[in-house]
């Protein structure tokens, strides 16, 4: 008797551990616009996994915008460091090239 209770036991910790949903990490590629001088601008998707990407263009940057759904860190040539959280436009201080970033999903 107290081994067909032990076994049920496990086959219904088993089952319930089967069934439960696995924890799903959000995952998209956030959308962050970059603003210069004379309305001059450029989009960028990039990963929400808090991997590092690098900026290639030499446009200098005024104001970063960011869709939502994440924070980030953009880096600039001259050293600025702007953090987005959500859905914001933020100013760079002073304008410059921005070179690299990382994003991460709220």
């Amino acid at each position: 008797m107290q081994f067909i209770t032990i076994t049920s036991l496990l086959a219904l910790a088993a089952s319930l551990t089967s069934a439960a949903p696995a924890s799903e990490k959000r995952q998209f590629e956030a959308q962050l616009t970059f603003y210069g001088a004379a309305g001059a601008s450029y989009t960028l998707s990039v990963p929400t996994d808090a991997s590092e990407f690098t900026i290639s263009n030499p446009l200098s940057i005024s104001k970063i915008e960011l869709a939502g759904g994440a924070t980030c860190g953009i880096w600039g040539i001259d050293g600025s460091n702007t953090v987005i959280v959500g859905a914001h436009t933020v100013d760079v201080g002073p304008p410059q090239t921005q070179i690299g970033g990382s994003c991460l999903a709220l």
